[in-house]
């Protein structure tokens, strides 16, 4: 029964990203007067299809894996509909191609003020200072809340490492700190401690409430300090060979997500949020198969004014899909050993 509870948590949350990223596509494309035959929330057989004003079918399928949008032509060139997605202007194409990430940035902005704004979040505070280190003599107590490491505003726990160890790179660090509403600064030199710079304190985690406003201001934060390190992860990945264990393909999601979503639902909405992110990172990098590869070749022709043959759009598409399955085949072999061998 847990596991079967852990695998429709993690369908619902996954299902609902995706088809907020098909949303945009279909919402956008339909604006800009592109041809849409179906609108569809999950794979599969029909369970439910209603055809609507508007002509387009609406659907609901059997597996809920996400959705789709289906265009008028997307794939044929030799569609004639005027319509038809690819006979419409590039900029059209272009922005229908866009809004798919963007919704799921968006959804991720908008979870975020409400985790923020309902739930609050983590700041680092000192929690015990270290006697004859320099933290110690520089005269940093414990219960100081940290507010900034060398100028540097510190909202978040995972900001003051990042700061803290950019600053190893000198002799000192100063850290700014509040203690009981008077916010104080401390010059501490570092010491070194089996080749690691240490000042001599240990920190834990107070969690601070926002309001709606300071919420909408930090969300925006929270959001580039989680893209930061996932463009850094891809950058591991492809560039060091670093990083594949920390990489999960559909089974462990949903293994994942599942989990996470029975610890309440902040731990819900923090997941959708890094997870919308991430969807929309992921699909706008530029590779073939993915909305970034079809938005650069869109891109281009907008600039040369010339149209790549769909019969060549479609080799990079398919080539680009063979790779992607390849890589989903072994992370979903991988996310098989984890499970067995209790990693997840």
């Amino acid at each position: 029964m847990d596991t079967l509870l852990t695998i429709i948590y993690g369908l619902l949350v996954l299902t609902v990203l995706v088809v907020l990223h098909e949303f945009g596509h279909f919402i956008i494309g339909k604006l800009s007067g592109i041809k849409i035959n179906e609108f569809s929330v999950g794979f599969g057989p029909k369970i439910v299809s209603r055809p609507g004003k508007d002509g387009i079918l609406y659907s609901v399928r059997c597996l809920p894996l996400g959705g789709f949008v289906a265009f008028e032509g997307e794939d044929d060139e030799t569609a004639e509909d005027p319509n038809a997605f690819n006979n419409v202007s590039p900029a059209k194409r272009l922005l229908t191609i866009a809004a798919g990430p963007f919704f799921n940035i968006v959804g991720a902005i908008l979870i975020s003020v409400i985790v923020l704004a309902g739930f609050g979040d983590y700041t680092p505070v000192i929690h015990t200072v270290q006697e004859n280190m320099p933290a110690y003599e520089a005269g940093l107590m414990p219960e100081d809340h940290i507010i900034k490491v060398n100028g540097e505003q510190i909202d978040f726990v995972s900001e003051f490492t990042l700061a803290f160890d950019k600053a190893k790179e000198h002799d000192s660090v100063t850290v700014t700190v509040d203690r009981n509403g008077e916010v104080l600064d401390f010059d501490v030199p570092f010491s070194e401690d089996s080749g690691n710079k240490i000042i001599g304190i240990q920190y834990t985690q107070l969690k601070k409430n926002y309001s709606l406003l300071d919420s909408v201001k930090l969300s925006f934060k929270w959001l580039w300090l989680l893209t930061k390190e996932t463009y850094s992860s891809i950058g591991d990945l492809i560039f060091r060979g670093k990083g594949i264990e920390n990489y999960a393909g559909p089974i462990g999601t949903i293994s994942i997500v599942g989990q996470a979503a029975r610890g309440g639902f902040e731990i819900i909405l923090r997941i959708m949020s890094m997870l919308s992110l991430n969807l929309a990172i992921m699909n706008f990098l530029p590779f073939p198969a993915l909305d970034g590869g079809r938005f650069l070749l869109v891109f281009i022709e907008l600039i040369t004014g010339k149209h790549l043959s769909r019969k060549a759009e479609n080799w990079i598409n398919a080539v680009g899909l063979v790779i992607l399955f390849g890589f989903m085949i072994f992370l979903t072999y991988s996310d098989i050993t984890k499970l067995i061998s209790g990693g997840y």
